[in-house]
């Protein structure tokens, strides 16, 4: 991303029921602040639904979205029980990337 700036898709982010916005996609965030480059998003809202081609890969064995809301809470549920008591609606730090 340094070189080549943002390539790709944007990607998706979910205005909150608290008013934050959540991001879909961690890792490009975490790489494009690396680089410093500017992110670029789609922004959805929590109750917006989901396209069906989304639907199985935000599917989790707690339950099949059907909303953008629904898939970051699914998201949420696969995270530890520290995160999701101290973070319900997702983060604002930034994941480790690991080499």
């Amino acid at each position: 991303m340094k070189k080549d700036g943002w390539v790709g898709e944007p990607i998706d982010v979910v205005k909150m029921p608290d008013g934050s916005y959540t991001t879909i996609d961690n890792t490009r965030v975490v790489a494009a602040r690396q680089a410093g480059i500017n992110v670029n998003a789609n922004v959805h809202s929590y109750n917006d639904p989901l396209p069906s081609g989304f639907i199985n890969r935000f599917t989790t064995p707690k339950g099949v979205p059907s909303t953008w809301g629904e898939a970051i809470n699914l998201r949420i549920l696969k995270q530890n029980s520290t995160f999701r008591g101290n973070y319900p609606s997702g983060s604002f730090d930034m994941p480790k990337i690991k080499n």
